[in-house]
């Protein structure tokens, strides 16, 4: 997993990378070193979930960085970054991404050539 989000994770001022299935629960997380996101302090990513509705991406701006969620399919993404960080190629590396989050989450590959 860490190698697809890398690219992500390689952008200028993005602190890290959260993945969360469709009902909360927090099923993967990337943070560079040296990093403080204080997310790890906030908990209730279903009501996160909830505010996010039907949309299929938001970006919230704070005094202190922000934090761009968007759908996957699966589940959701939450990449929280620097104030200053290219949010065009924050979207623009999801794009390419979530594809490959996809296919990775869905079993296929060499994973599912082992099922009985």
């Amino acid at each position: 997993m860490k190698e697809i989000l890398k690219d992500i994770l390689s952008i200028n001022g993005v602190k890290g990378v959260l993945l969360m299935s469709k009902d909360g629960k927090l099923l993967y997380e990337s943070i560079k070193a040296n990093t403080s996101t204080g997310h790890q302090r906030y908990t209730n990513w279903k009501k996160l979930i909830d505010i996010l509705g039907k949309n299929r991406e938001a970006d919230f701006v704070f005094d202190k960085g922000r934090v761009y969620m968007r759908e996957t399919g699966n589940g959701y993404m939450l990449i929280s970054m620097e104030g200053y960080a290219s949010i065009a190629m924050v979207k623009l590396n999801c794009d390419i991404v979530l594809p490959q989050l996809n296919t990775a989450k869905s079993g296929k590959g060499l994973k599912g050539l082992f099922k009985r």
